[in-house]
């Protein structure tokens, strides 16, 4: 009898140690996540609202932190409550069929009403936009979230949750980093959830080759992985100053060379999105460079010291193979002069037209070749995944 009555007491003291325990520690267990509908969509007052939060300048300057261990978690508590993990599901074709496939990435709230930045690779199946997008909040909370439109040369995708009151990441000055300034990355590396790493500045306006991006892009030793594309480059006060969208690495993982695309850049983008809807998507299929630039002319100078090239145009140095400008009888060694009419003077004239461009649309383009001009009317094709 006294082995029993001391075994019963040890069962409640077990029991009663168990149950406080997860009680403790796993308060929502059984709980299922609460999964908010999908945005009624966009006003134009939340648009125009947003291009105001868009236009302002950062804040009045404010105190440094006093401390390095002070810094990075400062900076870390300001801007990681805005930074959403991004899940996607869609369908890609087999051999077999149809087969249900996932990806998952980072995002950051731009607006307390629900606007999201993220990659447009983050929320893409293949081609395809994903069929189903969720952003997750670092509270639990849960939401289907829409695409109001990407950009895919910039490698930006704007994203739009039905939420309010939501945590909002402070816009920094992308134009006033320097190398050396400390950073931190905040994001969802291998779907572990929101991760903070730092590290500084490494590069200003890097490049890189065979993505098809603009130049510009903010390089950074503080590691990024996969799953933190979409992800904060803060600095080192908590304020947004990148989106982070690629690495370069040899087998992989971080080696610590990561990309981030500016804030400002970020910035206008989300703009013309907002104006025009998905940007980027039209393809003409060459590479290109700014006849007026010094370097250009004296390179054409050495090798073809008797032709006079244009003043001003777009030089061209390739033609992709099966492309519309193919198609169309572009050559490499022309030069574009005029776009629908209108004198190309700078490359910046070049890219901004073909990033508001669309699929199917037909342009003419002025071409000087061996002195003279012909023009060529041009259908665009859709931007391949690899260019």
């Amino acid at each position: 009898m006294r082995k029993f009555l001391g075994f019963a007491v040890l069962f409640a003291l077990g029991f009663a140690t168990g149950a406080y325990v997860l009680n403790a520690y796993f308060p929502n267990r059984g709980v299922p996540a609460q999964v908010a509908g999908a945005p009624r969509g966009d006003t134009e007052s939340n648009r125009t609202a947003l291009v105001n939060l868009l236009e302002q300048r950062s804040g009045a300057a404010e105190p440094a932190p006093t401390n390095f261990e002070t810094m990075l978690r400062t900076a870390s508590q300001r801007i990681s409550p805005a930074v959403v993990n991004v899940d996607t599901t869609g369908e890609v074709a087999t051999w077999r069929g149809w087969r249900e496939v996932g990806g998952r990435g980072s995002g950051v709230i731009i607006s307390s009403d629900g606007y999201v930045v993220t990659n447009n690779h983050v929320v893409r199946i293949q081609r395809q936009i994903a069929r189903d997008i969720f952003v997750t909040l670092q509270d639990g909370r849960r939401f289907r979230a829409t695409v109001l439109g990407t950009d895919s040369q910039n490698d930006v995708a704007l994203l739009k949750i039905d939420g309010k009151n939501l945590p909002v990441a402070q816009m920094g000055d992308s134009d006033k980093l320097q190398v050396g300034d400390w950073v931190i990355a905040v994001g969802n590396p291998f779907g572990l959830g929101t991760t903070v790493t730092a590290g500084i500045v490494s590069a200003l306006n890097r490049s890189l080759e065979g993505v098809g991006a603009p130049s510009g892009f903010i390089q950074t030793d503080a590691a990024i992985n996969q799953g933190n594309s979409g992800g904060a480059l803060a600095d080192s006060r908590g304020r947004l100053i990148g989106i982070n969208t690629a690495i370069f690495s040899p087998v992989g993982a971080n080696v610590g060379i990561g990309f981030a695309i500016p804030i400002n850049r970020v910035k206008q983008v989300v703009k013309e999105i907002l104006e025009h809807g998905s940007v980027g998507q039209a393809w003409l299929g060459i590479s290109y460079a700014d006849i007026s630039d010094p370097q250009i002319r004296r390179f054409l100078q050495e090798r073809l010291p008797n032709v006079r090239f244009p003043a001003n145009g777009m030089f061209i140095d390739g033609v992709v193979a099966n492309s519309p400008a193919r198609s169309a009888g572009i050559q490499p060694g022309d030069v574009i002069i005029q776009l629908n009419g209108r004198p190309l003077r700078t490359i910046e004239d070049m890219q901004n037209f073909m990033r508001r461009a669309k699929p199917g649309q037909q342009i003419t383009l002025r071409i000087w070749r061996d002195g003279q001009t012909l023009d060529l009317k041009v259908t665009l094709g859709v931007r391949p995944d690899d260019m």
